[in-house]
């Protein structure tokens, strides 16, 4: 089980870092709406609506590339093959989110210290920080990578992905927010506890419905 979803990871990331196609997207629209956010936000403010616009940032790069792991084998005619591979539908999601996390690890690598920078923000718990981002973002790919094949055959997929991914992972957008802003401002772990415990639950549980429900996902 482990070989087929590493296999399935593997393979896409292949491809990926072959062609950069995503990859070079996210990471260009990353750095560009974070420094049209910091010429727009006076000094005043930076450490009120940093955590906020910097989720933001994130949740506008997942949006457009979280999405392209199924959209890629629906556009090179894979998909089917896909569904008939002897692997189970659990491993191919678990695969398309690992390959999904490696993209996110990547692009909060590149983007966190850049936005940093260019807001010329201090943060008290440099390290609470990345890590409140991280989860929130394994949050944001479990559930869009499982949420994402239901769209793939709609004409107007682009539109409807925020439509339904939106209401489902508020919890998550609201709960890393909030801890994200506490360790700005120089708070612990235990402060932001109830926060971290939410997300982990709700990814958790969300993890295990869509592994229970993923086979009815990808049927026409």
């Amino acid at each position: 089980m482990m070989q087929d979803i590493f296999e399935i990871a593997f393979k896409d990331l292949k491809i990926e870092f072959r062609t950069k196609n995503t990859i070079t997207f996210m990471i260009l629209f990353g750095l560009i709406t974070s420094m049209m956010f910091s010429i727009s936000v006076p000094l005043s403010a930076v450490r009120d609506v940093a955590p906020g616009l910097l989720w933001l940032v994130f949740l506008f790069v997942g949006l457009l590339g979280f999405s392209r792991a199924f959209l890629r084998e629906l556009e090179m005619g894979t998909l089917d093959g896909l569904k008939i591979a002897p692997v189970s539908p659990a491993d191919i999601l678990l695969g398309k989110i690992i390959y999904n996390l490696v993209l996110v690890l990547i692009i909060e690598l590149i983007v966190f210290p850049l936005f940093i920078g260019l807001f010329d923000l201090r943060v008290e718990n440099l390290f609470l920080a990345f890590g409140v981002i991280t989860l929130g973002n394994v949050g944001f790919v479990v559930v869009s990578s499982s949420l994402s094949p239901l769209v793939l055959k709609a004409k107007s997929r682009e539109l409807l992905i925020p439509i339904i991914l939106f209401p489902v992972i508020y919890p998550i957008i609201s709960s890393t927010i909030s801890a994200l802003s506490t360790a700005i401002k120089g708070g612990g772990l235990m402060d932001t506890s109830q926060e971290i415990v939410l997300i982990l639950s709700f990814t958790i549980i969300m993890l295990t419905v869509s592994l229970l429900t993923f086979d009815h996902a990808l049927e026409d």
